[in-house]
């Protein structure tokens, strides 16, 4: 299983190199919390996504990384009503998955801006297989539950092309990730791309089901990049320079360092994140794994991601996949999306 610091090395050889290739917890509604309070000359309402990459912002206002900066959360079960909430204004930022901001921006609902990168999420990926299917190969023919045009779909079509098997003939059946994973467990389909929270389940229903593909064992050159992002608008962060600025240095001054060298008590203050939101029964065994296979980025190595282009050509390459599956109706304007007026300040 990859470790952050394993990730970080890893992650700055293909910075270096330049190459180009590159969840979901359901609530019934938005709940809202604060973290510690810190005198504050700053305060900035951030919308959050439950997932672990996302955590290490409430980590920063834990663990007062920024000081002279109160962070108020609201946490969504997805990315639409997040995004939604900050253009109403009911929030300053945003922190979401890569598929609903490039289809948020392609309508031009609003001055969106990608301005940080949370966390890689390529290794969180799985497809998980009933026994006896070992490789991508045995899938020809096969039925597989993905969910068409997500995160999850282009992984499995970046995966295939990377092994010769784009054009291979197969069956993806159109499911949400629970209702697929609930289908392979029954024997309705004979493959998964699941839900990395949950996954297990299917090993505990199916002892001998096999792991397919691992994200987290892929090498650089083929790993699709599937960026979780800090996203605001055009006038918030205007309005907000100075809070979204304290926080985003923090994030990678502090967080991703910690999250680093001192594991363990990060695991434990996830843990004590996912208790404040609702999800009492999450130990360290179930959060571990999670957090620690996401790919991270230090100040340097979130700077070098946007000045490379690394986040333009991933977001390019998953914009490509979504007009192929007709997701939208064309490649939305990245250059005003993907944004360093932040990240350039830290």
């Amino acid at each position: 299983m990859a470790n952050p610091r394993n990730s970080y090395i890893s992650r700055r050889s293909l910075l270096r190199a330049g190459a180009a290739t590159m969840a979901a917890t359901t609530l019934a509604a938005p709940t809202f919390f604060a973290g510690k309070a810190h005198a504050a000359n700053e305060t900035l309402k951030i919308g959050i996504i439950p997932a672990y990459s996302f955590g290490l912002y409430w980590l920063v206002q834990d663990q007062g990384f920024a000081p002279g900066l109160d962070i108020e959360f609201s946490v969504f079960p997805s990315g639409p009503p997040a995004i939604e909430a900050m253009i109403g204004g009911s929030v300053d930022a945003v922190t979401v998955g890569s598929v609903p901001p490039l289809a948020a921006m392609y309508r031009k609902v609003a001055d969106f801006r990608e301005i940080s990168v949370c966390g890689d999420a390529s290794g969180l990926f799985t497809i998980v297989g009933r026994e006896g299917l070992n490789t991508l190969a045995d899938l020809e023919g096969k039925r597989i539950a993905v969910t068409s045009g997500s995160n999850f779909d282009f992984f499995l079509d970046t995966v295939l092309k990377a092994e010769g098997l784009g054009d291979m003939p197969l069956q993806r059946i159109n499911m949400e990730p629970i209702d697929g994973q609930a289908a392979l467990v029954a024997g309705a389909v004979d493959a998964n791309v699941p839900l990395a929270t949950s996954r297990k389940l299917i090993f505990e229903a199916l002892p001998n089901a096999s792991m397919i593909v691992d994200g987290s064992t892929l090498p650089i050159g083929t790993r699709p990049s599937i960026m979780d992002v800090l996203m605001s608008t055009q006038p918030a962060i205007d309005a907000k320079t100075e809070a979204l600025t304290l926080a985003v240095a923090a994030f990678h001054r502090d967080a991703v360092p910690m999250l680093r060298n001192d594991n363990a008590a990060v695991v434990e203050r996830m843990v004590a994140w996912q208790s404040k939101i609702g999800r009492a029964g999450v130990t360290a065994a179930d959060v571990e794994p999670l957090l620690n296979n996401y790919f991270y980025f230090d100040t340097d190595e979130i700077k070098e991601v946007y000045s490379s282009g690394l986040l333009n050509k991933s977001l390019l390459i998953q914009s490509e996949f979504l007009v192929a599956n007709d997701r939208i109706g064309g490649i939305p304007d990245l250059d005003a999306l993907v944004s360093d007026q932040i990240v350039r300040r830290i």
